[in-house]
């Protein structure tokens, strides 16, 4: 094959970045390797400023090798992805400015 049929470098990046994100796109969560820790997804920018699928705690992955990371269907494990992507439930709703008691009416 000659060089003027080979896909530019960023139509190969495009196409590695698509996969990936195609990966993931059913909800599947992230295993870096044999790793046994599962981490969150987000999307983060990758070569030639390409998204692609990466851990949210931000831990490295191997310089960014796309084969490094793999989709998995187990739920998250990672501390700091839980810590990122979970929220502390609300008891009550807190006031904006308090409010002042409504006078006594004339029946009251």
């Amino acid at each position: 094959m000659s060089a003027e049929g080979a896909p530019g470098l960023y139509e190969a990046l495009a196409t590695i970045a698509a996969a990936a994100r195609a990966a993931y796109a059913d909800g599947s969560n992230l295993r870096v390797r044999s790793s046994g820790i599962v981490h969150a997804v987000v999307m983060t920018r990758w070569l030639g400023g390409e998204r692609m699928p990466g851990p949210a705690c931000m831990v490295g992955v191997s310089g960014w090798d796309p084969g490094a990371a793999h989709p998995d269907r187990g739920a998250v494990t990672c501390r700091r992805c839980l810590k990122l992507t979970t929220q502390e439930p609300v008891d009550e709703q807190l006031e904006l400015f308090a409010v002042a008691d409504p006078e006594p009416g004339p029946g009251d």
